[in-house]
């Protein structure tokens, strides 16, 4: 019979220290007692990222070297690993990188320096886990190939990589000659040639989607600092309610839309092979977390309220009335040739309006200029640069205007810049000058979500609220 898997994934603050490798530890022993073989996918340590990419812009610095050398040496002194089972070849092989950014300070180099958080923090981790457990490390590179895309710049092609999402019953067959618990990195995937790539953001769960599709897992367990998808961002609202159970459609909408605990390229992943996830949050083991997987109801209505913030709205006016025809094919082609990922569209007689995430398409101010002078040369452009995108999402999102009479008196102070319905009827989006976009959020949640357990709760939709739950905790 074919080992049945299990991947079960961590993100950097549940790797940064030993309480929460004791628990991985014990959550792998659990699911290796329920019958399952068991990969580990981890994040770099909490803010061993950034550093790397400090670094990686001032190679030379051997005090910047040394910091992050010695976050992993006090992490693996208080896992108890001995510091010659990793730190030779760590320091070789960031040596290397770094010698290589000096002479080519590309892309590709920087993809390489940063995949070695994980590489850190898995191989420590192994070290630890080998204490009590069967347990090998495994290089992912092995298993994540990433595609190669048209028309996308440099930057994105090494740093925000795409795999595709299908089963590989020779990788399984591999990995399930090797030891029972494995551990590997997120993140982190290899080119055609052989060369280090990484997923951009979100990368370690979209690495771990893809791979419990190759592994054709059971399950993908995503451990967390949160216990799941909330009807809003719990940091600013504490009304916001667990969501128990969520499909893919919904969830992925979610996602694109500002709900930053799983990235949209893992749900979009683990909905391609049908893989079901849950969100788990490993500070609160015995709590119920967000189930997502296939359609299982045909209730409708709206289950999240989201924001995204680091948007910018362009106005693009044509003031050429003779050449109406072939107007946004035109403009739309200068986003492609800049690699450039369009959010939001509206259209009238002579004006389009678009929305783009800064942060995904690795914008700052001088590309938003240049963009738009760019984009000049055939319209006139009008740059909203700190905006925000406040999200309407669930089934049935068209029949949300009529419960927003309370939410409208907003408006009276805010310019609305932009408003865009998707097809499918899953979002209705709200586009805003940054500043005071929370009151809009805390509005637009007390019309939508029902406020008490016993709404929505008999149906599997919502669960405590965040004020419950950290009540509960205490």
């Amino acid at each position: 019979m074919a080992d049945n898997w299990i991947v079960l994934k961590f993100g950097g603050t549940s790797v940064a220290g030993r309480p929460q490798w004791e628990t991985i530890a014990s959550l792998a022993h659990a699911r290796r007692s329920e019958g399952f073989r068991v990969l580990l996918v981890c994040s770099a340590v909490a803010g061993v990222t950034n550093q790397l990419s400090a670094l990686a812009y001032n190679p030379g610095s051997v005090d910047r070297l040394e910091e992050l050398l010695e976050v992993h040496r006090r992490l693996g002194r208080d896992l108890g690993v001995d510091e010659q089972n990793w730190l030779p070849d760590a320091e070789r092989n960031l040596r290397q990188c770094l010698n290589d950014l000096l002479h080519d300070p590309g892309p590709q180099f920087h993809a390489a320096l940063l995949a070695m958080g994980e590489c850190l923090s898995t191989k420590i981790g192994c070290c630890f886990l080998r204490q009590t457990l069967d347990a090998g490390w495994v290089d992912v590179r092995e298993a994540l190939e990433v595609d190669q895309e048209m028309d996308m710049s440099p930057v994105r092609q090494w740093l925000s990589a795409a795999c595709k999402a299908a089963e590989a019953p020779g990788l399984a067959g591999r990995w399930s000659a090797l030891n029972p618990v494995l551990i590997t990195q997120g993140f982190v995937a290899k080119t055609k040639e052989g060369h280090t790539a990484l997923l951009g953001r979100g990368g370690s769960d979209t690495s771990a989607a893809l791979l419990a599709g190759r592994l054709k897992a059971e399950r993908l367990e995503i451990w967390t600092d949160v216990p799941g998808l909330f009807s809003a961002d719990p940091r600013l609202i504490s009304a916001a309610r667990l969501l128990i159970e969520v499909d893919y459609a919904e969830a992925l909408e979610m996602a694109a839309s500002g709900a930053r605990v799983v990235h949209p390229r893992c749900i979009r992943a683990a909905a391609a092979t049908r893989t079901p996830m849950e969100i788990r949050d490993l500070s609160r083991r015995s709590l119920r977390g967000t189930r997502i997987g296939q359609r299982r109801s045909d209730k409708s209505g709206i289950k999240t309220v989201t924001c995204q913030e680091k948007m910018a709205v362009l106005l693009l006016q044509n003031l050429d009335a003779r050449f109406q025809v072939g107007f946004l094919a035109e403009v739309f082609d200068i986003f492609r040739r800049r690699g450039i990922s369009i959010d939001l569209v509206a259209t009238s007689e002579t004006t389009t309006t678009v929305a783009i995430n800064c942060e995904a398409n690795h914008l700052g101010d001088a590309e938003l200029d240049d963009l738009s002078e760019d984009l000049g040369s055939r319209c006139k452009v009008t740059l909203y640069r700190d905006c925000v995108c406040v999200n309407l999402v669930g089934r049935g999102a068209r029949t949300a205007l009529s419960r927003l009479q309370d939410v409208m008196a907003y408006f009276d102070d805010h310019p609305l810049l932009m408003v865009s319905q998707s097809a499918n009827d899953l979002c209705l989006s709200l586009l805003v000058e940054s500043g005071d976009h929370e009151l809009l959020l805390e509005s637009a949640h007390r019309a939508l979500i029902p406020e008490h357990d016993g709404e929505g709760a008999e149906n599997g939709v919502f669960g405590a609220s965040w004020a419950q739950i950290q009540q509960l905790a205490g």
